[in-house]
């Protein structure tokens, strides 16, 4: 008895001294390799520049590289007032702002608001460099809003010389609302139509071919009350299928991208 005692206090030892050595692989691991809850591993773009990207679920992004801040992964949409129809920024490489030139809001490449009436600064994901690749970002699951940083001394120029980068969606990407919510595609899509109530006072994203709105989506989280005389803006947008609606609804301006 005391000799299968003795082995059965072996065999734990070597139980216990296997799974501390599974332990330490797996955090080792982890260091190596982008850990479970990152959303993308991205390129870092030049220095004094920016690129209009996504994370891996589709979210539109900006990786700018300033040479006084830093490199940041800002999320792409803009701080309008609560309900109203979010818009995407921009991105101009001559004055090195993130702006919605709609509003005349611009932010600094860190995401500090410098001007015009958004709500704050924008979001910024947590990141970090890829082991043993300079050149790649990885970037986390945390995310902080930033703040409102020191205003220029006058409105910054909107209008970029036409050489905005901005998000694009590439050949076959986009959907009428109705066939996207009845295909329920995952993560971020693009889609085109145009914001309009109805005489329920639900918002809705008709298809760009349906006369007086015959056929689109219902979109959750915009305010009626903010879409002037019942219409909203039109052309391309993203946003999420959700039970039967969209939502997260992203207006996309008609920019023109940098070369």
């Amino acid at each position: 008895m005391r000799d299968l005692g003795r082995w059965l206090l072996i065999g734990l030892g070597v139980v216990a001294a296997g799974a501390t050595a599974v332990g330490y692989a797996y955090i080792a691991g982890g260091v190596a390799s982008p850990a479970r809850g990152d959303r993308a591993v991205l390129d870092v773009p030049a220095g004094g520049t920016a690129t209009a990207t996504v994370l891996d679920d589709g979210r539109p992004v900006f990786v700018v590289n300033d040479p006084d801040r830093g490199v940041w992964v800002i999320d792409a949409q803009g701080r309008q007032r609560s309900g109203a129809p979010a818009v995407l920024v921009a991105w101009c490489p001559t004055t090195r702002i993130l702006a919605d030139p709609a509003s005349g809001s611009a932010w600094a490449p860190d995401g500090e608001l410098r001007w015009g009436p958004a709500e704050g600064g924008l979001v910024v994901f947590a990141s970090r460099p890829a082991p043993d690749d300079p050149t790649r970002l990885i970037v986390g699951s945390d995310t902080t809003v930033q703040g409102r940083g020191p205003e220029t001394d006058g409105p910054p120029e909107t209008s970029c010389d036409g050489s905005w980068v901005v998000h694009r969606p590439a050949a076959g990407e986009v959907f009428d609302p109705s066939v996207a919510v009845d295909g329920e595609p995952p993560g971020w899509i693009w889609l085109e139509g145009s914001l309009a109530t109805t005489g329920a006072g639900e918002v809705r994203l008709c298809d760009r071919a349906a006369a007086g709105c015959a056929t689109g989506a219902r979109v959750v989280g915009i305010d009626p009350a903010t879409l002037d005389g019942g219409r909203g803006p039109e052309g391309l947008f993203i946003g999420l299928v959700r039970d039967d609606a969209i939502e997260g609804l992203m207006f996309v301006p008609d920019l023109e991208e940098a070369p």
